[in-house]
């Protein structure tokens, strides 16, 4: 997409057309957060249908999130060398396969690799989409602008998912919350080629390898963990030790890829910044916590207290309203307070919403549900922004996009993670003692861990 700026041509029409195709890239990362929430409120009816142990309900959850974080840093050199247009448009593509894929599933198989391909689909499609918005508007006003627009969809979509999820599995099944993203990616891509300019217009690095084995290594050894965490409690000690620890094996050997590649994926140097890793850990962590109760609790709310779907995706609405209506007050507060001190406080609200989460099975809503969703919102706003903030400082000009990705992987990993360890807690003790507030502590726990790391790794260095 050309990247005249508006106040160069000085037309309205290429300001029209700009904003007209910021719709429409909008539009594929809303109905990706729809998915990314949604899958928690369809999940009791999906155990029901397809008899699923919670060892394969926890992978039908966390196979997106794993594909997502294990395959994003690379779909930006799949921009870089192909085209941002064109890339993007593959990935809503691949996105929509997958969906269809969910929908007609038989078993746990064909679902989990179905969902998987969701991911890798969200995992090129967003690269690709914010390097087109860089393209099509100028550094500044304009550009930031764009981008906030873009975020707040993203944050929009996982706060909307949860409804039109629970909307759809209580009229027409399951299936029905997989069925809807199939026309909606087929809008997008029909749209998306009529406004989004000449198709290699953003090809650049073309002579650039395309990073097959480190894309392999990061996301099946994040896969492998997952899985051998999960199975904790319902598999032989053997089987997940022997498949946690390939997981394990799996990134040590990306870790040590990147530190040998001439073009690493993740450069090291960036993670060693004290900045960069706060950022890392506060958002793996919040998000692992975060995650994890959304799971347990949606989980719980139908199987035990008889939610319907429906009712159970409301539950958690107030949780994303407060994400948007705090948003941007909180992005304005960074203009007062340093991102250090916003991203402590965020994490600390967040941290005490999952500590009010452990009450939730022994509570009412309006006394123990209401009061967790909003603080967790609450603390997402203010840290989430920070989190940008700081990465954004610790990375060089060339780097920004790097850092950006490396922060949504540590996001979505946290996620699959989170979901994979409450999952193997639950499993480990007969009866109703884990069903109760007692699994919810592990989140908790997610979220105090990263706390406490995030203040010593921000804490002043004493000179000398």
């Amino acid at each position: 997409m050309t990247t005249t700026s508006p106040a160069a041509t000085g037309t309205f029409l290429f300001d029209r057309r700009a904003w007209t195709a910021l719709l429409v890239l909008c539009a594929a990362v809303l109905f990706e957060g729809m998915s990314l929430s949604g899958i928690n409120v369809q999940l009791a009816a999906i155990r029901t249908g397809l008899a699923l142990r919670p060892d394969q309900l926890q992978l039908v959850a966390g196979a997106f999130l794993v594909a997502y974080a294990g395959l994003l840093l690379a779909g930006g050199t799949c921009a870089d060398r192909w085209g941002a247009r064109r890339v993007f448009l593959a990935g809503v593509a691949v996105f929509g396969a997958g969906a269809l894929g969910a929908a007609l599933a038989q078993g746990a198989l064909s679902l989990v690799a179905a969902r998987a391909v969701q991911g890798a689909g969200a995992a090129i499609t967003a690269p690709a989409a914010v390097s087109l918005i860089v393209a099509s508007f100028p550094e500044g006003a304009p550009r930031n602008r764009a981008l906030g627009v873009f975020s707040a969809m993203g944050a929009a979509g996982f706060s909307l998912g949860v409804v039109t999820g629970g909307l759809l599995t209580e009229g027409f099944g399951w299936r029905g919350g997989f069925v809807l993203y199939v026309p909606m990616t087929i809008l997008v891509i029909v749209l998306g080629s009529r406004v989004l300019g000449p198709p290699d217009t953003t090809a650049g690095a073309a002579r650039r390898p395309l990073p097959y084995g480190s894309a392999l290594l990061v996301t099946g050894g994040l896969a492998a963990l997952v899985q051998g965490v999960g199975r904790v409690g319902s598999g032989s000690t053997a089987e997940v030790l022997a498949v946690a620890g390939a997981g394990l094996l799996g990134l040590l050997m990306f870790f040590a890829v990147q530190r040998r590649a001439a073009s690493p994926l993740l450069p090291l140097a960036l993670l060693a910044d004290r900045r960069m890793a706060a950022a890392c850990v506060a958002l793996g962590g919040a998000f692992a916590a975060i995650t994890g109760a959304m799971f347990l609790v949606a989980t719980d709310l139908q199987g035990r207290q008889g939610y319907s779907a429906l009712a159970a995706g409301l539950a958690f609405l107030p949780q994303g309203i407060a994400v948007g209506l705090l948003s941007t007050r909180a992005a304005r507060l960074a203009d007062r307070r340093p991102p250090t001190s916003l991203l402590l406080r965020g994490l600390a609200v967040i941290t005490a919403g999952q500590l009010v989460y452990t009450t939730v099975p022994s509570g009412s809503y309006a006394t123990h549900l209401l009061p967790a969703a909003l603080l967790v919102g609450a603390g997402i706003a203010v840290a989430y922004p920070a989190a940008v903030l700081l990465a954004g400082a610790a990375a060089s000009a060339e780097n920004q996009g790097t850092a950006s990705g490396a922060l949504v992987t540590c996001q979505q990993a946290g996620g699959a993670l989170g979901v994979a360890v409450v999952t193997g807690i639950r499993s480990t003790a007969p009866g109703d003692f884990w069903s109760g507030p007692y699994s919810l502590w592990a989140c908790f726990g997610f979220a105090a861990l990263a706390l406490v790391a995030c203040a010593v790794l921000l804490a002043p260095r004493r000179a000398g």
